[in-house]
């Protein structure tokens, strides 16, 4: 009986009421003794505790808008309440129900209330929306309160059921892909499903069939949705769609197909057939087919061959080589003989007969032999037989007069020396005057010589050695060879200008000094009394030094030049295309010992082994980061650039190992399957880069030229060619890759007190691509508002969106709406290298100082990637740009020669690798023959997580060295070492362990 009924009653309702309270004390007191339950005591009578037959869910779900009912039965209850999200429901708000129990008798009292989904929405605590019974053993009388000589009734709480709107998104996390699976063989088909509340339960389809996995038994579904078939099975090859359900909806994901292939099997051989020579030599054979089973569904045949031959004889009666009738239709082969000679011809006008013969005596038959010899006889008529002929020699003999032939010979001899003593002259005059002409050039050229300089005190030489150019041929500038061309052939003016003095290095008169035409980037010599007018003779040299190496035949040794490594610049560096940043460039002298390039705040590096340059060879090799947009590869719709581009130089030099290069990739290998492809250009330094597709990751084969492990964030590639790189990458059929891409914000450091300019780059998030932008700006005098976001960017069409956020007082935008979109293909497929958009803030208000406000970035469509730009700026005070430190390089070099960059002063104590030479030795001697338990080098490429293509290796003299070598490229922390020799400990090959210990330390 609720409160308000109690209010409206009178009094003589008040003492009836009373009198059944007491009388349901008593009862329940009695109850209370028989049964031993718990009595609550309020006041001064004593009450049963309310016992609740149904208490609310813990999860309750609100579908689309229908309200959800939370219900509630209770016993030795005379009310029952409800309390949601901190708050008492109305009273009105209740239904209630009285009913009798059909098992004990009690009365039973049931009271419920619905929940909508605006109240779930509207309420923002952090437990979320819940709601809680509450029995009561009595009701206050409205003339009564509840004070301390009258406390509360005792009641009883429920548990707390929440409340959530159900709903489940369109899209999977992740879509089984299509797949081919060798019969009887496992196979694991990769579902997630979407988000959902609650979160929903995996099923799986075939043929539009659901999988019952309970009685399937062949058939599992895992924990993270994944199907697993334990043994494809023929029957199992179909379309499987993977499904997710909960109570808000049921979605389904993609068809993917799975084929059962079956490889070839060869049956039985059959037995051996009869010698197929009734008489002597012959072969007999057998035959087998690849029909157990036959191949299917594109499985591989079968291997080897389908027939076996044999060589067999069979005895042969002794007449059968002497009969070549029987020969001939036995088929035993039959060697031809000679017939009798033919009687002579009669004499010819040369006084010659002839005679003839056959080889028909017997005629050879079944491939046996011909004849040998000559079937033709001729020789001189002997005994008067010769006949006189006009013109014939016996004729000419008697009709020609005596001394004839001794008078022809003497004219015949004469003629010719006659003709030799005058090819002699002419020889020796020739001769003379170019020796004549040698000689004045000679001295010439002598007076116009340059001087070679020593390094230490700028003066001539002492052994007085004279550079001599040849100025006698029309040097034009020598082209860069491409990656795929062949090596030109060798040029005589190379040598020459090999001996020129480096630009910086040494001090030359002002008449003498080497002059850059800045329009064509050729450096010329202007020799000594020449005018510096277009018309005047000049030597073209090669833009870089490593071009004049790739036009001649191999490496040359090291020139006395290549030591000066103090104060010069490097031609190199001097005559790379203009677009190379020198910020980005590092390069060095590299010999046979090997070195490492680097590139600091870019993750730029390369890493020449050791061997990788023939022994008493200096190589001058550089690596350089191209941030210029026409560097850029141009890309289709679906591709996207997910590196920096990387030159590598010199262009045609002939490695004996493959380098190592080492770069940062934006792909996010989490989020999506990727298709990654490596592009190479080895076009000339000026001419636009002709990109070419070298390799797609999974698609190696042994003619592969590069090897690449791809890491998190990292990319390793071993290849021994060295021109232009680049990472491309697109989505894997029938999934949405997502690539990293980083935000950074910037402002000017001296804002102007009208308008206020922030400019958001979207670039790639790699170290070098951040660095680039910074950079920029340093130069254009802005300066980093805040530290550099990541944000998520997924294929499929939709643009980034960036938008104005919580803009403080004082300030306008001057857009509109404040908002802007970069379109999907301008960041997936686009060919901009810094790409960014600007917003410009008004100031309405001149006592307002601080500009204050976030930018939101979201790819339309995916909300759950943003990221937001907190910008918070002073105007009175000024922003200054951190400056690049004073005398620190920014291309830096470690080598383990003696060379190195011309950028950076090394440390010649620190190497540029942790494994000796002795030590990598002794460690290949032990790891590269096979052995029986399969812990070799096979298995240190398992370890060190480089066998997705082992072919790469194994292809190679040494794999051990190769993994080695990559294996220093790619781990350069300071336990590389101790985590090296715990491999090997746990690849149980202690003794290559004992190596690392006892050259390098206990310590380890």
């Amino acid at each position: 009986m609720g409160p308000t009924k109690r209010s409206m009653a009178g009094h003589s309702n008040l003492t009836l009421c009373l009198l059944l309270t007491l009388l349901s004390v008593v009862i329940l007191e009695c109850h209370a003794l028989v049964d031993g339950e718990a009595v609550v005591t309020t006041g001064s009578s004593d009450v049963r505790h309310p016992i609740f037959l149904q208490e609310p869910e813990p999860h309750n779900y609100i579908v689309k808008s229908k309200p959800v009912t939370i219900t509630c039965q209770a016993i030795n209850a005379v009310d029952i309440t409800f309390r949601c999200a901190e708050e008492w429901v109305p009273l009105k708000r209740h239904v209630r129900a009285d009913f009798t129990h059909p098992e004990t008798g009690e009365a039973v009292l049931q009271a419920s209330v619905e929940v909508t989904r605006q109240a779930v929405e509207e309420y923002f605590g952090i437990d979320g929306y819940w709601c809680e019974c509450n029995a009561w053993t009595e009701i206050p009388s409205p003339d009564r309160p509840w004070t301390g000589d009258n406390p509360p009734p005792a009641h009883v709480s429920s548990r707390r059921g929440l409340v959530q709107v159900a709903f489940i998104r369109k899209r999977f996390e992740r879509e089984p892909i299509s797949t081919s699976v060798e019969l009887e063989k496992p196979v694991q088909l990769h579902c997630l499903p979407p988000t959902g509340v609650p979160p929903p339960e995996v099923f799986w389809l075939k043929d539009g069939q659901v999988i019952n996995d309970k009685e399937e038994t062949n058939f599992i579904i895992s924990n993270e949705g994944n199907l697993i078939i334990s043994q494809a099975r023929l029957s199992d090859q179909g379309n499987f769609t993977c499904g997710a359900i909960n109570v808000a909806a049921t979605r389904k994901s993609e068809s993917a197909e799975l084929i059962v292939y079956v490889k070839g099997a060869w049956s039985t051989w059959s037995q051996w057939s009869d010698c197929d020579s009734k008489c002597g030599k012959g072969f007999q054979s057998r035959s087998r087919t690849c029909s157990n089973p036959a191949p299917l569904n594109n499985g591989s045949p079968c291997p080897g061959d389908w027939e076996q031959k044999v060589p067999c004889t069979t005895v042969c009666p002794v007449d059968y080589y002497h009969s070549s009738t029987v020969s001939s239709t036995l088929g035993w082969p039959v060697d031809g003989g000679w017939s009798t000679w033919a009687s002579w011809s009669t004499c010819n006008e040369d006084c010659k007969h002839f005679r003839r013969r056959r080889c028909d005596n017997p005629p050879p038959q079944n491939n046996g032999k011909h004849c040998e010899s000559t079937d033709l006889n001729i020789t001189n008529c002997t005994g008067g037989l010769c006949r006189e002929f006009p013109g014939s020699d016996v004729y000419a003999e008697r009709t020609e007069k005596p001394g004839q032939d001794v008078k022809d010979i003497a004219l015949y001899v004469g003629v010719s020396l006659a003709v030799l003593v005058l090819a002699t002259i002419i020889v020796i005059i020739i001769f003379m005057i170019r020796r004549k002409d040698q000689r004045q050039f000679d001295m010439d050229l002598g007076e116009r010589s340059l001087p070679q300089y020593d390094d230490e005190d700028k003066k001539p030489a002492k052994n007085g050695a004279m550079v001599q150019p040849d100025l006698t041929q029309t040097i034009a500038p020598v082209r860069t060879h491409s990656l795929y061309d062949q090596p030109p052939p060798n040029n005589n003016h190379i040598d020459a200008m090999e001996k020129i003095p480096m630009l910086n290095g040494h001090t030359h008169p002002v008449e003498d000094s080497p002059i850059i035409d800045k329009k064509s980037k050729h450096l010329y010599i202007q020799l000594p009394g020449e005018e510096k007018t277009d018309s005047t003779e000049k030597l073209t040299l090669q833009k870089s030094k490593a071009s004049l190496k790739s036009s001649t035949s191999g490496s040359r040794p090291q020139s006395e030049y290549d030591t000066d490594n103090s104060n010069r610049q490097s031609v190199t560096s001097n005559l790379l295309p203009s677009n190379i940043d020198v910020e980005a460039l590092a390069w060095g002298n590299i010999t046979h010992a090997g070195g490492m390039l680097t590139i600091p705040e870019t993750g730029v590096s390369v890493s020449i082994p050791e061997g990788a340059i023939s022994k008493g060879n200096t190589e001058e090799i550089f690596i350089a980061v191209c941030r210029d947009d026409k560097d850029r590869p141009k890309l289709s719709d679906k591709q996207t650039i997910l590196s920096p581009i990387l030159l590598l130089g010199p262009q045609g030099l002939a490695l004996h190992k493959p380098v190592i290069v080492s770069f940062q990739h934006c792909a996010s290998q989490k989020h999506g399957l990727w298709v990654m492809r490596v592009y190479g250009s080895g076009t000339a330094y000026d001419e636009p880069p002709a990109w070419k597709h070298l390799v797609t990751f999974g698609e190696e084969t042994l003619n592969t030229p590069i090897y690449c492990q791809v890491d998190t964030n990292c990319c390793h590639m071993m290849t021994d060619q060295l021109c232009r790189y680049a990472l491309i990458g697109e989505s894997m059929q029938g999934t949405a890759a997502m690539k990293r891409l980083r935000l950074a914000a910037f402002a000017p450091a001296v804002a102007s007190s009208i308008d206020y300019s922030i400019r958001v780059y979207v670039v790639e998030d790699t170290q070098d691509a951040v660095e680039g932008v910074i950079q920029l700006e340093k130069k254009l005098g802005a300066a980093l508002l805040d530290r550099p976001k990541q944000i998520l960017f997924q294929d499929g069409g939709n643009n980034l969106c960036l938008t104005i956020e919580e803009l403080a007082p004082g300030w306008r935008s001057k857009l509109t709406a404040n908002y802007q979109e970069i379109p999907f293909r301008h960041i997936w497929s686009g060919n901009q290298n810094n790409l960014h958009c600007s917003f410009s803030l008004e100031h309405t208000d001149g006592l307002q100082q601080t500009v204050s406000c976030k930018i939101g970035v979201y790819q339309k469509s995916i909300l759950g990637n943003r990221a937001v730009l907190q910008i918070v700026s002073n105007l009175t005070e000024k922003v200054i740009p951190s400056p690049t430190v004073p005398g620190k390089p920014r291309a830096s070099t470690t080598v383990s020669s003696s060379g190195c960059s011309s950028m950076v002063t090394l440390d010649q104590a620190q190497k540029a690798f942790r494994l000796p030479s002795q030590i990598k030795t002794k460690l290949c001697a032990y790891l590269d023959p096979p052995n029986s338990r399969g812990n070799d080098w096979r298995m240190l490429a398992q370890a060190l997580c480089v066998d997705r293509y082992i072919n790469f290796f194994a292809s190679k003299p040494s794999p051990t060295e190769h993994i080695l070598d990559l294996w220093e490229a790619r781990h350069r922390e300071e336990t590389a070492l101790t985590d090296l020799m715990n491999t090997l400990r746990v690849m149980d090959r202690f003794d290559a362990a004992a190596v690392l210990e006892k050259e390098l330390g206990p310590w380890l």
